[in-house]
């Protein structure tokens, strides 16, 4: 499972110790502080992801789930979002399907 913690400000002073007011930036800003911890967990989710199948394992993110009754259960002080739970371990013999489809290069990027 991993969430976000939407009270990371709190510890800006031990881990940001050289700006003593950072915390007090984000005090008074829980939706932003929200957004940042969820865009910074995502991308912690992806490097996680990556190490995980470069060390051979299988994983699967999962979504879709009853996010409010998961951080009910395993967060019930409510500093944490949960965002994806991922299943994680060596597949089945014949458990791999072919890759699907993907778009070309051209279609999805482009440069100014």
């Amino acid at each position: 499972m991993f969430a976000a913690d939407v009270d990371w400000h709190e510890r800006l002073p031990e881990l940001f110790p050289h700006r003593p007011g950072a915390r007090d930036w984000f005090a008074d800003d829980p939706a932003g502080r929200e957004a940042q911890a969820r865009f910074n967990a995502a991308l912690q989710i992806g490097y996680f992801l990556v190490g995980v199948r470069a060390a051979g394992l299988a994983a699967g993110p999962m979504a879709g789930f009853d996010a409010s009754g998961v951080e009910r259960e395993f967060f019930p002080d409510g500093r944490h979002r949960v965002l994806l739970l991922m299943n994680i371990g060596r597949p089945a013999v014949g458990a791999w399907r072919e890759r699907l489809p993907r778009l070309d290069y051209p279609e999805v990027v482009s440069t100014l």
